[in-house]
């Protein structure tokens, strides 16, 4: 209340000139004449701003305003015709339709100096947006500019935050202030726009506790005194009265209603006993701060040479495992250099040559068995994996795995069984087939390369909406020591099983991390000398239709068969460009004409030139533009072109984005014979 007295006093101070003289008429010949031959001026009083205007409790409009309307009738020696409101959007059409002389209190707006002069500001109050607590409060004006606004009816607030907020919802269902708060503390989903000191007065007298003062809008309620423009003479008239009201005047005013007298408050016994409390407090909690800042610093010492010392040996780990990889690639490398100056011998036999080339592919698929590991590892430890579930049937995959590994448990001897006991009806599951099968084979692998004499046994069944797959072999088990660090990252590299046993030793890391990211768990049991214990719990979802990829099948359309083919590759790297060529080349079944693109934005050039491509192979990663865009635009174009995408990138999220992109096939590099026949027969008319 006492900011409201000053802030108010000082504007009529300033908007006010001081009229020495009270007791001289302040109206000329002129204006005195008029005003006596008038028979009624009529003002208009909204008095539902609290406390500058209200109405008591006979109905009778009082305040600050009205008594300021009082002393206008004095000096004016006239008795105005006052006419109540309680609907404001009243008052503006009986102004424009010249029904009133007078507006006792108004706020200035662009559309409203078409038919009223605006007279001396009576006060000035900042626009606040008020909300409700439980919607939270916004970072800046900005987040308001969308936002929705209960606002009274012809409020000239609605013209100005039109005017500053031009995309923002304005609902008009309230005829006052207080209707406006009263629904916005019944709701989370709108704001209110007001004047501060009466926000403040109702929020406080009718309780309205769960709302709060969120941000200044940046203008200013301003209401002035206003006079129909039509009419000259009481404009002027007006002007003369509201001139003589002096300072003495207006203070008499506000004392009346504002002011209120109290001890300045470092004058206050209980002040100075909570400052001295305060400070107490204060120093007790920069005592404890500074304990526990030293606590604080002792730990993160600690932790920080623990970190080096875990540093170090994963430096030592890291480097050992660099050191493994150099020896492993070695020997399929020396593999495929050895054979490969064999071949060019003279006087091999053909056997002979079919005995080194599939030496050269082992070699091959050895060496890329452990780039993919080493890829999928490092895709792992940066997240760039997720799971990708589809529909399969268990059995089928279960057997797949098994199936893989019959011929090498035949080699050593073992006894290699599978026992699945999954019923019929929950034999169709949702799953990352990709990332289970995967984690199974890298399991089955490991059992059988770390059993020499015994058995491995699967078994696989459904508990608890989860596949739950136990394999177990009688190998060489792992000691306590090592399986602490089993599933670590390049744990191989300093264990006495290096020199035993082929292989990087990611399998375990891999499968641990792809069960995780299925929301599963891989456990290990194990005794050294006696054999390991691996179970694996994955969730699924059972459905009660198969819903595998339905293949569209179309009735092929008999034509021509044309003289030959032509054939895009998309390939910035010459030598990938002709191992594809010769392996096309070799195909006696086709005649091809064949086109090369260095790079996707000269494939979208060649495509538009020809036309009539019959088939497009797209490698991914390509200079200028890669094979994701150019196969996106290319589809636009001619989106019956089959596009197969050809890529050394062979993960699921891989494919995945190929197909997302618009290819019609995936096939990775390095591409074996059977892969570009299978295109051929999928997508060539023969």
């Amino acid at each position: 209340m006492r900011e409201i007295t000053g802030f108010f006093l000082v504007l009529l101070s300033v908007f006010f000139s001081v009229v020495s003289c009270q007791d001289a008429d302040i109206l000329n010949e002129e204006e005195r004449k008029w005003l006596n031959d008038k028979e009624r001026i009529q003002v208009a009083v909204y008095p539902s701003y609290s406390p500058y205007i209200f109405l008591d409790k006979n109905d009778h409009p009082k305040g600050i305003l009205m008594d300021y309307l009082k002393l206008l009738e004095k000096r004016a020696q006239f008795k105005f015709d006052i006419k109540t409101y309680d609907d404001f959007s009243n008052v503006m059409e009986d102004a424009r339709n010249n029904k009133l002389d007078l507006i006792l209190e108004i706020q200035e707006a662009p559309s409203r100096k078409a038919y009223l002069n605006f007279y001396f500001k009576l006060f000035e109050s900042p626009y606040v947006i008020v909300g409700n607590r439980a919607s939270g409060k916004a970072k800046t004006i900005k987040d308001f500019e969308t936002a929705s606004f209960y606002l009274p009816n012809d409020f000239a607030i609605v013209e100005n935050l039109k005017l500053q907020f031009p995309k923002a919802t304005i609902l008009t269902p309230c005829g006052t202030d207080l209707e406006c708060l009263k629904k916005i503390s019944e709701s989370e989903a709108a704001y209110f726009v007001g004047p501060k000191a009466v926000v403040t007065y109702y929020i406080e007298s009718k309780n309205l506790h769960n709302l709060e003062i969120l941000k200044y809008t940046g203008q200013y309620y301003e209401p002035s005194i206003a006079v129909v423009k039509n009419d000259v003479m009481l404009n002027e008239v007006i002007y003369s009265a509201m001139q003589s009201i002096t300072y003495q005047d207006k203070q008499e005013i506000i004392d009346s209603w504002l002011v209120t007298f109290k001890k300045p408050f470092y004058q206050s016994v209980s002040f100075w006993v909570k400052l001295c409390i305060g400070i107490l407090c204060l120093l007790s909690l920069i005592l404890v701060f500074n304990r526990y800042l030293k606590y604080v610093i002792n730990s993160k010492t600690n932790e920080l040479k623990k970190a080096k010392i875990n540093a170090e040996q994963s430096s030592e780990i890291k480097t050992s495992f660099m050191n493994n990889i150099t020896h492993e690639m070695r020997t399929p490398m020396n593999a495929i250099m050895g054979f490969s100056g064999l071949l060019n011998k003279e006087g091999l036999e053909e056997s002979q040559k079919e005995d080194y080339v599939a030496i050269i592919n082992q070699a091959c698929l050895r060496l890329m068995d452990m780039m993919d590991n080493v890829l999928e590892m490092s895709m792992l430890q940066n997240k760039q994996i997720s799971a990708q579930k589809n529909t399969v049937l268990l059995s089928d995959v279960l057997n797949k795995c098994f199936d893989k590994y019959i011929n090498l448990s035949r080699l050593k001897k073992l006894q290699y069984q599978l026992i699945v006991e999954i019923p019929e009806n929950q034999n169709c599951v949702i799953v990352d087939e990709n990332k289970l099968s995967k984690t199974i084979k890298y399991v089955i692998d490991n059992a059988i390369k770390f059993t020499s004499y015994g058995e491995v046994i699967f078994f696989a069944t459904i508990k608890n909406d989860c596949i739950d797959i136990t394999l177990t072999d009688t190998g060489i088990g792992i000691s306590e020591e090592r399986q602490k660090s089993i599933f670590d990252s390049y744990s191989k590299s300093n264990q006495d099983t290096t020199e035993l046993f082929e292989g990087l030793g990611l399998g375990l890391t891999i499968s641990k991390a792809y069960v995780e990211l299925m929301n599963g768990q891989l456990d290990l049991y194990s005794d050294l000398g006696k054999g390991t214990t691996v179970h694996i719990k994955v969730p699924i979802t059972v459905t009660k239709k198969q819903e595998l990829r339905d293949e569209k099948v179309k009735e092929s359309i008999k034509k021509a068969r044309p003289s030959f083919y032509k054939i895009l590759i998309a390939e910035d790297v010459a030598l990938n460009y002709l191992i594809l060529k010769s392996l096309l080349e070799k195909i006696k079944e086709y005649e091809f004409q064949i086109i090369r693109a260095e790079n996707g934005q000269v494939a979208i050039e060649i495509m538009e030139q020809e036309q009539n491509v019959d088939l497009v192979f797209m490698d991914i990663q390509m200079p200028v533009m890669n094979g994701y865009k150019a196969t996106r635009e290319i589809k636009k174009m001619f989106p019956y072109t089959p596009i197969v995408v050809q890529t050394a990138y062979t993960n699921s999220e891989d494919r995945q984005r190929a197909i997302a992109s618009g290819c019609d096939d995936f096939i990775s590099k390095p591409i074996k014979p059977s892969a570009v026949k299978e295109v051929l027969k999928k997508f060539i008319n023969n």
